[in-house]
């Protein structure tokens, strides 16, 4: 039967897609991961806060652009039912469950029915609540505030203004996409006015695309040779560099591409539509130190090193952002670049050998850390009081502190070298290299190298001691110094890497277990810093712990420590990092037997009632009194005590939490029986007394564990 078309209605339907795009001016790869995380995080919170149903939110693009779609997104808000509580109940309805004079006084007031009104139960007894049934809006209606207020809320560690207006972003933004399904979504941003237009590939297809339906972005740019998907881009990348590689190693060898992570997802931010390629060099440059090639591909031109046993190939991997065509002019160009680079290195290399490091030091007094820090000359007198006194406080035999400070003398001046000057990723590294060359003692030579790790692209440590004491003074001379002159990191902006210095700091300590304390090492940098008024000292003395004290609790979190845990450890000792660990671990452990929960309440109430006698401030004495335990309960903790009071101090000086818990724990009992039995606050003052001093003795070694009250235990 045919029906006729009049008759047949198209459904609309209940969901669609939102999408939007921020194009802006070349974000440097570094902060294209940054913006993406910031982007779903904020998005799901505004979408969530707003009421709008979705299936999934997901984020893509590049270096050009920003894109956030949000799937199956509900074309209305959720109806919500809202409570606007009332009286008691007592004074809206009788006994009878009629309205009272009063009750229908309230129900004309509000403009309600009876059956708008529920009954909540509360401590203070029953009370009337008003149902209030809150329509949704329409959700094209939302997203020209969502939008906006999602755009706006981005924030990186370094922005910029342009235009008229004091909107900061990264790079200026130069287009918005914005649609829900078909719809524009209208609304404007730094003097940009939403559209449903965008751009394809800046080179092979640069022209402006309409986007009719938000559903066919992805399949639109694709044909317009963008792949918006990072993850897509990367695997792409890795396919192609193993069919690279695979070609190389078809006469038998055995080479790689020497693996660099932050490299390919640099490259992957960088690049809309990759393709890779095999290019070659001078087999004469791989007369160069390791570290200069790679820095020489790396740094400057985006290539992969290959490598065949660790040792170094005369060929590198690239990449071209574009397809296929004409790339054997690529590969022409590029290599031309590397080998002119490589000859710049080779000759840097030669040149910088021929002044020794002790001879570059006085250059230094010419290179200027900061105006008000002085010059590198300046940092390096630092670095050599600082470390003596820091391998002192660590009672460091007198061989390695030689090492370390004729390490701490030379650090710094690779600095003054032209290969430095030209790729400042290499400090450190030629300094080494320069060292060993002068036929240095190789543990000066090493230290020098590893004063700067870990650095921002590795996680690794300094794995000699003198490199490690080296390392943690230039970190904590740089962190001093830093807040010292006023240049504190505020919200995401750390333009001098504070954050990376006092991570470094602290890994550094807990690597090596030094049982060093924060109070000290601050202290003692600061002294070598022009004094300034005692209270201005102390504030900086309170900043730096304050921000050291913020990588701790981060790291204990990585432990999966809860934040109530780490407040209990943090208010017993927040100055020693291997200690805090340590007792963090023990509690995390303690708190997983089952006895855990019970264990607290008694060690809580014990801890409370000391609490409550010292804001009354009554007299606990240092003696304990045997004679005057009167009652058994007493008598029972108090004999408990004395058996383990020996075993747990020595496990406390041993720094064996765990077991001092454990052997704590076997109190439990007696703490109970004698909260059940014993009137504390008894009216004789030197039985209260007595019972305090008791209670005293059993606290304080709880407490030198963690301060349990800060626990919260379910």
């Amino acid at each position: 039967m045919d029906v006729p078309g009049s008759i047949l209605k198209k459904r609309n339907p209940v969901f669609k897609t939102a999408l939007l795009e921020i194009g802006v001016e070349e974000l440097p790869s570094s902060l294209v991961e940054e913006a993406l995380t910031q982007l779903k995080e904020k998005g799901e919170e505004l979408f969530a806060s707003s009421n709008l149903d979705y299936e999934k939110i997901t984020v893509s693009g590049s270096c050009r652009r920003l894109i956030l779609q949000a799937e199956k997104v509900s074309l209305k808000q959720k109806e919500r039912i809202e409570k606007e509580m009332g009286p008691p109940e007592r004074i809206i309805v009788n006994e009878r469950g009629e309205l009272t004079k009063e009750g229908k006084a309230y129900l004309k007031a509000k403009g309600i029915k009876r059956e708008n009104l529920g009954v909540e139960k509360l401590k203070k007894g029953n009370y009337v609540y008003i149902k209030r049934k809150t329509v949704g809006r329409r959700t094209k209606d939302i997203l020209p505030l969502l939008f906006p207020e999602l755009i706006t809320s981005l924030s990186f560690s370094k922005s910029m203004r342009w235009g008229k207006g004091d909107f900061a972003f990264a790079r200026p933004i130069r287009s918005i996409l914005a649609l829900l399904g078909e719809e524009i979504i209208e609304f404007e941003v730094a003097g940009i006015r939403s559209g449903r237009e965008t751009r394809g590939h800046p080179y092979l297809s640069p022209f402006l695309i309409s986007i009719d339906d938000s559903q066919k972005y992805s399949s639109i740019l694709r044909e317009k040779w963008v792949i918006i998907n990072p993850a897509e881009r990367k695997e792409i990348i890795i396919k192609q560099m193993q069919e690279i590689v695979s070609q190389l190693n078809k006469g038998g060898s055995k080479q790689r591409v020497l693996e660099d992570k932050e490299l390919l997802n640099d490259i992957v931010s960088s690049v809309e539509y990759p393709t890779m390629f095999l290019g070659e060099f001078d087999p004469h440059f791989l007369s160069l130190p390791s570290p200069v090639l790679r820095a020489c591909l790396r740094d400057y031109q985006q290539h992969f090193s290959v490598v065949e046993k660790e040792t170094f190939e005369p060929y590198f991997i690239g990449v071209r952002d574009g397809n296929g065509e004409y790339l054997a002019e690529v590969i022409k160009g590029n290599q031309r670049v590397l080998n002119a680079r490589l000859s710049d290195a080779k000759f840097f290399f030669e040149e910088d050998k021929k002044i020794t490091l002790e001879e570059r030091v006085p250059f230094l007094k010419e290179i200027v850390v900061q105006e008000k820090l002085g010059s590198y000359y300046d940092k390096t007198l630092r670095l050599v009081k600082l470390g003596e006194r820091i391998a002192a406080s660590l009672e460091i035999d007198e061989k390695v502190r030689g090492i370390l400070k004729e390490a701490a003398y030379l650090c710094k001046t690779d600095l003054t070298t032209q290969m430095v000057k030209e790729f400042p990723s290499l400090e450190g590294i030629m300094g080494r290299e320069y060292a060993l060359y002068s036929k240095k003692n190789t543990q000066v030579a090493q230290a020098i190298y590893e004063h700067k790790i870990p650095r921002s692209n590795e996680k690794n440590l300094p794995r000699t001691l003198a490199g490690a004491i080296l390392a943690l003074t230039d970190k904590l001379d740089t962190l001093i110094g830093s807040f010292w002159a006023g240049f504190i990191p505020s919200g995401s902006e750390d333009p001098w890497g504070l954050r990376r210095q006092a991570q470094g700091i602290v890994e550094i300590i807990l690597d090596r277990e030094w049982e060093v304390s924060l109070d000290y090492l601050i202290k003692e940098s600061l002294k070598l810093y022009q004094r300034k008024e005692r209270t201005e000292q102390e504030k900086i003395i309170l900043k730096v712990k304050g921000f050291l004290r913020t990588r701790m609790v981060r790291i204990l979190k990585d432990k999966g420590i809860r934040t109530d845990q780490i407040k209990a450890i943090l208010k017993v000792d927040d100055t020693q990092p291997t200690i805090i660990i340590k007792r963090g671990e023990a509690l995390l452990k303690a708190a997983s037997r089952e006895e855990f929960k019970e264990e607290v309440i008694a060690i809580v109430r014990l801890l409370n009632i000391l609490k409550q006698a010292k804001r009354r401030n009554l007299r606990i004495p240092q003696k304990l009194k045997e004679e005057l335990l009167v009652e058994k309960e007493e008598r029972e903790l108090y004999q408990e005590l004395r058996k383990i009071k020996a075993r747990v101090e020595r496990l406390l000086e041993k720094q064996s939490y765990l077991e001092a818990y454990q052997t704590l724990s076997t109190l439990k009992e007696s703490i109970h029986n004698f909260f059940e039995e014993v009137l504390v606050m008894n009216e004789d003052t030197r039985l209260q007394a007595n019972r305090l001093c008791l209670l005293k003795r059993t606290g304080k070694l709880f407490s030198s564990i963690a301060d349990f009250t800060e626990l919260q235990v379910k």
